[in-house]
């Protein structure tokens, strides 16, 4: 018998327990916690595990060889990085650093062009952007730097339920929304799609307090 881990909340889904085998499960079952998809599950291999941990990054003074890819970031992605960093501080209550964040926030607020797209051309920078965090993620796993992991596994995971929700719209519609609810965390950006939210966030484990409904 298998387990399946939740890449959003973490929540394992253990095929003897539950007597049924994860591939048996409908196509539309969600994950009981934070409402994640089957296919944001993965097979949790221990060996596998075993071995990620004793795998260290080398090189870790050397300079990133992707240096030359680096690109200055859109006025959107400024607004949103800002926006994330925000929240981050209410969470640690640093109240100052949050308002400053805010403003910068807003500032870049202004200059941003909305255009029409598509729901595909949502669902293609989406995947862009997880990709993106990826290698974030293992720049900062070079340096050590836990509080950038901290925050990028946040902001994947997010990313990841809302790719999963757009796919979800796409295939039905506005069937796929008609009487539930939204729910967005106010301290990471994660979205739940239900009657009432979780009892806390499955990405940053704040109370549901926190976890506000979108009108």
């Amino acid at each position: 018998m298998k387990k399946y881990r939740c890449t959003i909340c973490g929540y394992i889904y253990d095929e003897e327990k539950e007597k049924i085998k994860f591939e048996d499960l409908p196509d539309d079952w969600t994950c009981p916690l934070c409402g994640a998809p089957k296919n944001l599950f993965i097979e949790v291999n221990e060996e596998s595990n075993n071995e990620n941990k004793e795998t260290t990054i080398k090189n870790s003074g050397t300079q990133i060889e992707e240096e030359n890819d680096l690109r200055e970031l859109s006025k959107e992605e400024i607004r949103y990085i800002c926006s994330n960093l925000a929240k981050s501080c209410e969470k640690q209550y640093l109240t100052t650093e949050q308002d400053l964040f805010n403003s910068l926030s807003n500032y870049f607020d202004r200059y941003i062009t909305n255009e029409n797209g598509t729901i595909e051309d949502l669902i293609n920078l989406y995947n862009q952007e997880i990709d993106l965090y990826q290698k974030t993620l293992d720049t900062a796993s070079i340096y050590d730097d836990g509080g950038s992991k901290r925050v990028i596994t946040w902001a994947s995971k997010v990313s990841a339920i809302v790719r999963a929700i757009l796919n979800n719209y796409q295939e039905k519609g506005m069937e796929y929304l008609k009487n539930t609810k939204i729910w967005v965390c106010d301290i990471c950006g994660f979205v739940y799609i239900g009657n009432n939210p979780p009892e806390v966030c499955p990405v940053c484990k704040v109370p549901s307090i926190k976890i506000m409904e979108v009108k």
